[in-house]
């Protein structure tokens, strides 16, 4: 059992999918993983390809198992960073290039929402522990100002219009 550390910000490197379809794609070959390697996931709105949905855009659904407390159990160690999974929370936003201002707002409260339980808590992309890895694709400075500085809409919509 770790003490989380952090928070690691992925991304689907797809336009559509959902928790169900990236179990199936870390259960099944070549990886054969006991589950999904994200404890969360934030959907885009676009469960299969081409077929928006307002009601799932923005909507966190739960991956791997967590316990609602501020350690990393072995039952709940994901795989989402080799090196980093046991002291880290894996979140993973549906998307390549683009991601929502519902995706936003659902990851600042999901951010927000361990800050208050481990106030010091690192946010981290994916690209800074693999450097063969854009992912998230965002750069996760401008995240880290949006945190500290936004809190509506509105905002969130021109500081981050790049990614929407």
């Amino acid at each position: 059992m770790r003490k989380i550390k952090e928070i690691i910000i992925h991304c689907s490197a797809s336009t559509f999918g959902d928790t169900s379809l990236i179990r199936k794609w870390h259960t099944e070959p070549p990886r054969n993983w006991r589950d999904i390697g994200y404890h969360y996931v934030i959907l885009n709105g676009q469960r299969s390809k081409g077929r928006y949905n307002i009601k799932d855009d923005g909507l966190l659904e739960a991956g791997r198992e967590l316990d609602n407390d501020t350690y990393i159990e072995l039952k709940e160690k994901g795989a989402h960073a080799k090196g980093y999974n046991e002291a880290s929370i894996g979140v993973c936003l549906i998307g390549e290039n683009q991601f929502t201002v519902f995706q936003f707002e659902t990851l600042i409260k999901l951010i927000r929402y361990y800050q208050a339980m481990i106030p010091e808590i690192g946010i981290k992309g994916h690209y800074e522990y693999n450097r063969e890895k854009t992912c998230p694709n965002i750069d996760i400075l401008e995240l880290k100002k949006l945190l500290q500085n936004i809190s509506n809409r509105a905002e969130i919509l021109m500081y981050l219009g790049k990614y929407t």
